[in-house]
């Protein structure tokens, strides 16, 4: 277990309940959706047949339905796959969350402990053989604006970059900074998984800027 995850004694009660409410949430809604994966087909059981780690990326504001889909498909059938959550308080319910999903958890952000959760997530790649799943607006965005690290963390590992979107035909915007989708009940969603690519061990700044915006206009591409 990464060494930045709190001792589950210290997080307050108020994040079990936040997160207890949200899991039932997510898990009510993800039963009467309809998904359907419209590009990257047999992507998930390529990923479950794999013996080496990727990095998945995703938008932040996918993360609603995407929490669901990667517990049901990916994590639950053995998966290993590590988050990085924020060290705020908020991030307590993020890391709840992603515990009870069979997710190993790293605290940090890209304002706080930036470069010590990197070294841990890289770790994970590393010594325990974890896929990572990287939200690459970061905690606080801007939304839909890459930061480097998931550009680094491949550039360091040499695992392979992931990306995974959807879009669903009717949803709520949740009035957060990243416009956050709920998918509305019954709603049809189209998944999208690009091709893996991979990011050269040796970048210049112009090239490690160029590999940024890449990834950026992919994610948003999907």
């Amino acid at each position: 277990m990464p060494s930045e995850s709190p001792a589950t004694s210290t997080i307050p009660l108020k994040a079990y309940v936040i997160a207890s409410l949200i899991r039932v949430i997510t898990t009510v809604l993800a039963l009467t959706y309809r998904v359907k994966v419209v590009e990257g087909e047999g992507r998930v059981r390529e990923l479950l047949d794999r013996k080496d780690p990727v990095i998945l990326c995703a938008w932040h504001n996918r993360i609603f339905f995407m929490s669901r889909f990667v517990e049901k498909y990916l994590t639950r059938k053995g998966f290993k796959l590590t988050q990085m959550v924020s060290l705020s308080r908020d991030g307590n319910v993020g890391y709840l969350l992603g515990k009870w999903a069979k997710l190993r958890v790293v605290r940090g952000s890209s304002n706080r402990g930036c470069s010590k959760a990197l070294r841990g997530l890289c770790r994970e790649i590393q010594k325990e053989q974890s896929s990572i799943v990287i939200l690459p607006d970061g905690s606080q965005g801007p939304v839909y604006e890459a930061k480097a690290g998931a550009i680094v963390l491949a550039q360091l590992s040499g695992a392979p970059l992931c990306l995974f979107s959807y879009k669903a035909d009717r949803v709520w915007r949740v009035k957060s900074w990243d416009k956050l989708i709920v998918p509305k009940p019954f709603s049809k969603i189209s998944i999208r998984f690009a091709k893996l690519y991979t990011i050269p061990r040796e970048l210049n700044k112009a090239e490690l800027e160029f590999e940024r915006r890449r990834l950026e206009d992919k994610l948003n591409d999907l």
